[in-house]
């Protein structure tokens, strides 16, 4: 058994204490902090640059990442409805052009950023969030409404 002595030992033992008691102390983030932290490093593209995208780029795939109930209720025409709890798993079944352009989007951004960072470190290059369902309807962009086309149909 290795036994630590002097300063440097001492100091090992005053270093595990401080890493155990500020660990043990710390708190679960806040619903804000959450969402602040899901957000980071998302530049969003709004609704003229997702138009634009549409218009140049037939190929591509625009993701409405709520649930079925809400993409139901109404959604981006064009839109496929892919759930952020099962999105990264449809998308790497899916797409496999690692860049292949992709755009996400949910009812305010937040499930839209989160799956963004997701498909990133998934691989994907080129996948971007728009802020959010809301932001589009409330412009009064068109609205499609309906359940989901069935992909194996």
């Amino acid at each position: 058994m290795m036994r630590l002595v002097g300063s440097a030992g001492r100091a090992v033992l005053l270093a595990a204490c401080i890493v155990v008691t500020t660990t043990a102390a710390a708190e679960p983030a806040t619903v804000d902090e959450a969402v602040e932290r899901a957000r980071a490093g998302i530049d969003f593209v709004d609704n003229d640059y997702l138009k634009a995208r549409r218009a140049a780029n037939p190929d591509l795939v625009l993701l409405d990442v709520r649930s079925e109930s809400e993409y139901e209720a109404g959604h981006v025409p064009g839109a496929r409805s892919v759930p952020r709890g099962v999105a990264e798993f449809v998308v790497t079944r899916s797409v496999r052009d690692a860049d292949a352009e992709i755009i996400t989007y949910c009812r305010t951004g937040t499930r839209a950023a989160l799956v963004t960072k997701a498909l990133r470190d998934l691989g994907y290059t080129n996948v971007r969030a728009h802020p959010g369902f809301e932001t589009w309807n409330e412009a009064g962009e068109p609205v499609e409404k309906g359940a989901p086309e069935d992909p194996d149909a």
